[in-house]
């Protein structure tokens, strides 16, 4: 199936971030990993890849490498393909090396596209200056991870294919996606909480939020919908909508912070979890996870949550390994 927009947007146009990413959570709940392809393409300075790749594991602390590849050492095919030197991915694989990690995962079984966006308008035209959908929600996951020794084999792990741009990163923001419930029935949530500069101030927050389950499907993400619903705060987010009504929270030490480059320069805060509690009401329905995939997004580092990689690394001291 042609997935609208499914392609490395990079690619064609300078100027902006764009990031191919994979996140999963293991059937009994206990590890998470989210794998990152960032394509940097900046107007005035040298284009790259960031590559990431992030374990969670309950009990320890995240473990987190990147690599910076340049622009052209890169390959492009359709879709989503590219590869980046040791780093690859397809709509059905995904494979790497990185300081010793290396994965090799089939990528099946997803459940169709959710765009953000109601309107082709907001992924074609200058608003929202951050372009957001998730390709391939309730992707199922097989293959193995090698971990300090150990061969972890990933088998029917379930989390997504996701996909943004943008002119840059939002001025903040909450984020949350769900795969993986309590009751093992298969549902998805997918939405965001955000500020964004309009004239070079901060935007009230809007919210978005597409929910597909058994119990009722929503598309919460019409404009005038976007106001006055969404709170966001350093560990937690929520929406508070008629018959629908999501909570996501989380601790910091199952939080993972990253810094994240703006193509005009400078960086902001990333913080991310695989392990959030959610609780979402459909109607009268009450359902719960503890492998929700929480985000908050902020233009200044939070305290006591260490970032990654730290502010004295550079591309040109070789791969980052924060177990190094």
């Amino acid at each position: 199936m042609s997935i609208p927009y499914d392609r490395v947007v990079a690619r064609e146009r300078a100027g902006i971030y764009e990031s191919h990413y994979l996140k999963a959570n293991s059937p009994d709940g206990e590890r998470g990993l989210w794998i990152k392809h960032t394509l940097m393409r900046p107007l005035e300075a040298a284009a790259v890849a960031e590559l990431w790749f992030v374990w969670f594991e309950r009990g320890r602390p995240p473990r987190v490498v990147r690599s910076d590849v340049p622009w052209e050492r890169l390959g492009f095919g359709d879709g989503p393909r590219l590869d980046a030197g040791p780093v690859s991915l397809s709509s059905t694989r995904a494979q790497g090396e990185l300081a010793g990690i290396r994965w090799d995962l089939a990528l099946s079984g997803a459940a169709p596209p959710i765009l953000t966006y109601p309107w082709s308008i907001f992924y074609k035209g200058p608003f929202p200056n951050k372009k957001t959908l998730t390709p391939a929600p309730n992707l199922r996951f097989n293959g193995a991870v090698q971990l300090d020794g150990r061969r972890l084999e990933i088998g029917e792990w379930i989390g997504l294919r996701g996909h943004n741009w943008g002119t840059e990163h939002a001025y903040s923001y909450g984020f949350g996606t769900c795969n993986l419930w309590d009751d093992g029935v298969e549902r998805s949530i997918d939405g965001a909480s955000a500020r964004i500069r309009l004239a070079g101030r901060p935007s009230p927050l809007l919210t978005v939020l597409c929910v597909r389950a058994p119990e009722g499907d929503r598309d919460l993400n019409r404009p005038w919908q976007w106001l006055r619903h969404g709170r966001v705060e350093p560990m937690s987010w929520q929406v508070r909508r008629p018959h629908t009504h999501l909570v996501m929270r989380t601790v910091p030490e199952h939080m993972v912070g990253l810094r994240y480059n703006q193509p005009a320069g400078g960086e902001q805060y990333c913080y991310n979890t695989k392990f959030a509690q959610v609780s979402l009401r459909l109607g009268s329905a009450q359902l719960s996870s503890r492998c929700g995939e929480l985000e908050t997004f902020f233009p200044e580092p939070l305290p006591d949550i260490p970032l990654h990689p730290p502010a004295s690394w550079t591309a040109r001291k070789g791969v980052y390994d924060s177990a190094a």
